[in-house]
């Protein structure tokens, strides 16, 4: 009867996850299906988006820059609407030849900005990244006029977004009741403005200059190199792609996105699996060390009860556990390391370990006294009855079966421990805390790194605490056995 129950149990939590999983699917592709544009756009206003986006796409104070984009023709000749909040604008485009301008005259350009360094210097002027911009952009607008035209098709997105969105994005154009943000990527602007893409990153590589015939090294000359780069700067035209998707899926891609952001990138997981890796062993050591000290303790107390015997260490082990447990657990790691170990060069893994250690003993002592007194007197005296001293006697009689009895609640003693290891950080072990930690501070991200680190201590209680489980059934099993 009680079996038919737990089947019926089961199959109701079932049923009732398979229909909640059935309906978060149904929500979500209803959501994906309704998710299209709320306003419509054709070529004419595409080209007014157009235009809006390239108004502010040059870095006002980048002459070079801004001349660029007033020679550049885009035209939208067809929008359609995309897959999700977006249009697909089919634009042709006329723009100035940059690479093949830059190509040309590079030597010449460097070696005129080199020399203006060196003058400026001579003089005893300062020599800035402004100062080395404005004379870039002299020497660049003088060749604009002989340079050549480019020209092509290309195929350009843009996005509905939402207002909070806009309000972070310099480039999202106001548009009947919304925003709609044109996304160009690198590639795209390398196109629509004659390779003006690989003519930075060849700024950015350039080493030696000819000047006069001779060779100039000046790859330690980053304000040089930063100074013609700036004159040919535009702005925010790359920081994301918009997403546009449904709710849940523009929640599930940025999920993914932070977790990639917070983990993949630069492999920053390596700082969460050393941390663990160092969570366990503190953990282990400190489990192991805290039974060894809570065993001792307990035994002084018991003797002390049952013989009268070793009154001064009874009273040492009771000032011990009232100020253990009577304190929190960070607090005695700071007083540990900080005031006792570190003014003798301890370092801080074997202070966290002694600390938890002493924490856990003290009440793995506890533990084990109960589970000493729940042992029956008549297993004392039949110990006795066969010739065992009271050492004897504890040791093979008594500790066994109240190791037994107290096997589970040590268990959870372990778990207890693994959570309060958490507290290492604050003396600056690199443990699992600690390493989200590091991740947020690299990441600027609260959310991913810190629910990750719950998410691994929830995982490793669960485990242990299905092992504890097992071990308390195994045990209740042997009894009845």
């Amino acid at each position: 009867m009680k079996k038919d129950k737990q089947k019926k149990k089961l199959l109701i939590e079932r049923i009732a996850i398979l229909a909640l999983l059935v309906l978060l699917a149904v929500v979500v592709v209803v959501d994906t299906v309704t998710n299209k544009p709320s306003v419509s756009l054709d070529a004419a206003q595409a080209q007014t988006v157009l235009d809006s986006t390239l108004a502010d796409i040059a870095e006002p104070s980048a002459q070079t820059a801004c001349a660029l984009v007033q020679a550049l023709t885009l035209t939208a000749t067809d929008v359609a609407v995309g897959s999700e909040k977006d249009f697909a604008l089919t634009c042709t485009y006329q723009t100035t030849d940059v690479y093949a301008l830059y190509t040309a005259h590079k030597e010449e350009l460097f070696a005129d900005v080199y020399r203006y360094a060196q003058e400026e210097k001579a003089a005893g002027r300062m020599v800035n990244g402004t100062k080395l911009r404005q004379k870039a952009d002299e020497e660049l607008l003088a060749l604009l006029p002989s340079a050549g035209k480019t020209s092509g098709e290309i195929l350009l997105t843009a996005y509905e977004i939402n207002a909070s969105l806009a309000k972070e994005d310099v480039l999202a154009i106001p548009y009947e009741g919304t925003y709609l943000r044109v996304y160009l990527d690198n590639e795209a602007v390398d196109r629509l403005f004659g390779g003006l893409q690989r003519v930075k990153s060849d700024i950015e590589s350039t080493k030696t200059v000819l000047v006069g015939g001779e060779t100039v090294d000046i790859s330690s000359m980053n304000t040089l190199r930063n100074g013609i780069k700036s004159s040919l700067a535009l702005r925010n035209f790359s920081v994301y792609q918009p997403d546009s998707s449904a709710f849940f899926v523009s929640l599930w891609n940025t999920l993914v996105r932070e977790f990639r952001f917070n983990f993949v990138e630069k492999n920053r997981w390596l700082y969460l699996a050393e941390g663990l890796l160092t969570t366990l062993e503190i953990t282990l050591l400190s489990a192991v060390l805290g039974v060894v000290i809570g065993f001792i303790c307990a035994i002084i107390r018991v003797t002390r009860d049952r013989t009268g015997g070793l009154m001064i260490g009874d009273q040492i082990v009771r000032l011990y556990l009232t100020v253990i447990r009577g304190t929190p657990a960070m607090v005695q790691l700071m007083i540990v390391y900080f005031v006792i170990l570190l003014p003798v060069g301890i370092e801080k893994f074997p202070a966290a370990v002694m600390c938890f250690a002493i924490n856990s003993g003290a009440y793995v002592a506890e533990i084990v006294r109960g589970g000493i007194n729940s042992v029956d007197a008549g297993q004392v005296e039949a110990g006795r009855s066969l010739g065992f001293n009271y050492v004897q006697t504890m040791w093979h009689v008594v500790i066994p079966q109240a190791f037994k009895a107290v096997l589970p609640a040590l268990a959870n003693e372990f778990i207890t421990l693994l959570k309060e290891s958490s507290v290492a950080f604050y003396i600056g072990v690199a443990d699992l805390t600690q390493g989200g930690l590091k991740i947020r501070s690299i990441t600027y991200s609260n959310f991913m790194p810190l629910i990750a680190v719950a998410l691994i201590y929830l995982v490793l209680v669960v485990i242990l605490t299905r092992l504890v489980g097992v071990l308390e059934r195994r045990l209740r099993k042997d009894e009845r056995g």
